[in-house]
């Protein structure tokens, strides 16, 4: 039997394997970055990181247990952490203590700058889409389809920031924790598109399930 792309993708999406990996590889950075770099962090900083790490991983063991209203849930707060983290970031550090300094920097300072604000934008979509997407009896196809735009701009401007973050003349320390971080927050846009595609398959199996039992209640 021919498998097209399309459905190894789905597939791969929906493996409670790879959900497995994508937590253990976010707790692992997480607690990596914990152990190297707490001295450099601000208190809300680690306070963030914990909840996005912890956060992650409930979200597995949720899952596992089938404990699917947790789990939205869980997701929900997962992605505020991280826009909250990122509008801490982009409106409180970078365009208020430390523009000048980035500006200074030249070009790569100003995409740096700029793809911090637009990964901040698109997880406002993100995060709206989420409540909109799974919290709705039937999926909404235009937020779905935005959703996954978001998601797909997001990572180019993480891919952006990763680049820039090299050439800024950071020091190595600040360089790598911001590696770190980045990878961290990539992780959890997996977590976001495995969630959710589990969401929107279990909606249609529902809506499947449904209309055999109507079409075996009009046979009787």
């Amino acid at each position: 039997m021919k498998i097209d792309d399309n459905n190894r993708i789905e597939a791969l999406f929906l493996s409670e394997r790879c959900m497995a990996v994508v937590c253990a590889f976010i707790a692992s950075m997480g607690l990596i970055s914990l152990v190297l770099f707490r001295n450099e962090m601000e208190l809300f900083e680690i306070f963030g990181l914990l909840v996005k790490v912890v956060t992650a991983v409930m979200i597995y063991f949720a899952f596992r247990s089938y404990k699917w209203d947790a789990a939205k849930g869980l997701l929900g707060s997962v992605l505020f952490s991280l826009m909250y983290h990122e509008a801490y970031l982009v409106l409180v550090k970078l365009w208020s203590q430390d523009f000048d300094t980035y500006l200074v920097a030249g070009v790569w300072g100003s995409l740096y700058l700029a793809a911090a604000g637009m990964t901040l934008w698109m997880t406002v979509i993100i995060t709206v889409n989420h409540f909109m997407v799974n919290y709705t009896l039937k999926s909404n196809p235009k937020n779905l389809m935005l959703n996954r735009i978001s998601i797909i701009f997001k990572f180019a401007t993480y891919i952006l920031l990763l680049a820039a973050n090299r050439r800024l003349g950071l020091s190595s320390s600040l360089m790598w924790k911001n590696i770190l971080e980045y990878l961290t927050d990539i992780a959890i846009l997996l977590l976001v598109i495995m969630t959710e595609s589990q969401f929107d398959n279990f909606k249609k199996l529902r809506q499947e399930l449904l209309a055999e039992k109507r079409k075996g209640g009009m046979e009787k």
